[in-house]
C-alpha cells in the first residue's frame, strides 16, 4: 500500500510541476495578446488623438479654468464634498 502511494504522490508532484510550466507559458502568452491587441492600440490612441491636459486649444486663449470662489460659512464647512 505503501509503494503505491509513493508511486501517486511522485505522479502528483510531476503533475503539479506540469501544470506550473503550462501556467506559466499561458499566461504569458495570454498577457502579450492582450498587450499587443488591446492595451498598445488603445495607449497609440490615446497618445495620438487624446489631449488630457487641454493644452493643444489654443483657440480659447488663456488655458486657466475659473474657480468658483464661496464665502466661508458652516453649511459650506459641513458639506466639504
Amino acid at each position: 500500500m505503501g509503494a503505491i502511494k509513493q508511486g501517486l504522490s511522485r505522479i502528483w508532484s510531476a503533475w503539479k510541476a506540469f501544470g506550473k510550466f503550462m501556467g506559466d507559458i499561458v499566461g504569458r502568452v495570454f498577457l502579450m495578446i492582450f498587450y499587443l491587441t488591446v492595451a498598445l492600440p488603445f495607449g497609440i490612441g490615446v497618445r495620438l488623438f487624446g489631449d488630457p491636459l487641454d493644452v493643444k486649444d489654443k483657440t480659447k486663449g488663456a488655458s486657466w479654468i475659473e474657480r468658483k470662489v464661496h464665502e466661508p460659512s458652516i453649511e459650506m464647512a459641513g458639506n466639504q464634498f
